[in-house]
């Protein structure tokens, strides 16, 4: 350090320069009253801090008159909220303990009710008579610069979405506000953009999510409200691509939250799938599909079942093979070609009769049936009216009857697809050795 600025940082040296007419006292006060920080001496009581000394910019900086002061003396940290109140209150603590200064970011509130960060640095000195502890603090206002923080969050996460999509639609929510905005086009311009105020009703009553995606879709969106999230997806079905139409859609997302740890935005893109679902949806189908008849194959049905087993909350399911009698006849007698059409017909109108349950084909001329939540008579009425549809049959302009046997068991929850198949072959077993054409039911052990 050069001569010149030992010199210059030393007071003793800064002294005999002073101009006649002006003591310490005065050129201190002059210094403390004319700084942009605000200077205070802290008494530090046992559960409190107490003001020794103020400078004029010390209530500028806090938001508060001295009158307004004067009436909380006995707490200058009143004005911060708790948690901050309780990190100042340790960070004296630990300064006690080693004698390092104090730095903390705290959030106050003003006497015109606005939020205020403040930055207070202070040192514990030994240079003021008192019985308690006391530090020299400095208090700045970085209001600013804590906006500045969040506006920069909040675009890195604009910049991470818009990486992490292609051509999109643009949105962003604001919790307090309750406001929706999206941009059409990839654009934050405001030419091709819809607001929604009062979002949360209106995403309810217009059904801008389908009906069979909106509990999922206003789950993500009330987890990325509750926490930080960044760059999660989600696919539904949305009217905001599409105004006329349900269009399948991912949404990348993100939340930001403010300094304190609360959620103010969430932003994302909404990306056109729709095409894309339905090519995986059709190569899916074509995975799970038999050829023949068109419903699902031995490998899906097992899937199919397991996953609704797991899914059914302990209700009565029942599970059912379905044989159709003396097959072999239709294709000796007509040709395998004639025998898939009839196993076409019979898959159909099976399907027909158990509309929203499970059907597929096992294998040969095998068929599977599971459901949840049915009554034991309405799944053997139904049963008896489908060998009844059977009769009707029409292949090829002729008609032609067929025959089944089925075996049907019920059992609960804690039942696999093997017990139920096990249970229902036994079932089907029997109804062939008694004669065919008929129905073999019993509940599961």
């Amino acid at each position: 350090m050069s001569e010149k600025t030992e010199r210059n940082r030393d007071l003793e040296e800064l002294k005999k320069i002073f101009a006649d007419g002006f003591d310490w006292q005065m050129i201190c006060e002059t210094m403390l009253d004319n700084l942009t920080s605000g200077v205070a001496l802290y008494e530090v009581h046992p559960d409190s801090v107490k003001a020794l000394y103020l400078n004029g910019t010390y209530y500028q900086t806090v938001g508060c008159t001295e009158e307004e002061f004067e009436a909380r003396s006995d707490n200058v940290l009143q004005s911060l909220y708790p948690e901050y109140r309780e990190l100042v209150f340790e960070k004296i603590k630990q300064s006690l303990k080693t004698g390092n200064p104090l730095y903390a970011e705290c959030l106050a509130r003003k006497s015109d009710g606005n939020d205020i960060w403040l930055l207070i640095k202070a040192s514990i000195v030994d240079f003021i008579k008192s019985s308690y502890p006391v530090a020299l603090a400095t208090v700045q206002d970085i209001t600013e610069r804590k906006r500045a923080q969040l506006e920069n969050a909040i675009n890195v996460e604009r910049y991470r979405v818009l990486e992490a999509t292609s051509r999109a639609v643009t949105f962003e929510y604001d919790l307090a506000a309750d406001i929706m905005s999206f941009w059409y086009g990839g654009s934050d311009s405001k030419r091709n953009s819809r607001v929604f105020t009062n979002y949360r009703q209106v995403s309810k009553r217009t059904q801008i999510v389908h009906p069979e995606d909106y509990a999922a879709f206003t789950e993500a969106l009330a987890e990325a409200c509750a926490k930080p999230v960044s760059c999660a997806a989600l696919e539904y079905r949305t009217t905001i691509i599409d105004q006329n139409n349900y269009k399948w859609a991912r949404t990348v997302y993100s939340s930001v939250a403010d300094s304190t740890g609360k959620i103010v935005k969430v932003l994302g893109r909404i990306a056109d799938i729709d095409e894309e679902k339905s090519e995986r949806q059709r190569m899916i189908k074509l995975v799970e599909t038999d050829a023949t008849t068109g419903l699902l194959n031995k490998l899906a049905l097992a899937t199919h079942i397991q996953d609704r087993i797991s899914e059914s909350n302990g209700e009565k399911s029942f599970f059912a093979i379905v044989d159709i009698d003396d097959f072999k006849a239709f294709n000796d007698t007509y040709g395998h070609s004639f025998g898939d059409e009839a196993l076409k017909s019979f898959g159909g109108a099976l399907k027909a009769r158990f509309e929203n349950a499970l059907v597929g084909r096992f294998g040969g001329d095998e068929f599977i049936v599971f459901d949840c939540g049915r009554d034991k008579r309405a799944v053997v009425d139904s049963f008896n009216a489908f060998m009844s549809d059977l009769e009707g049959i029409t292949i090829r302009g002729k008609l032609t009857p067929m025959k089944c046997s089925i075996g049907v068991v019920w059992g609960g929850v804690d039942k696999s697809y093997a017990d139920y198949f096990d249970g229902a072959d036994e079932l089907l077993y029997k109804a062939k050795n008694e004669g065919k054409c008929r129905i073999c039911y019993e509940n599961m052990e």
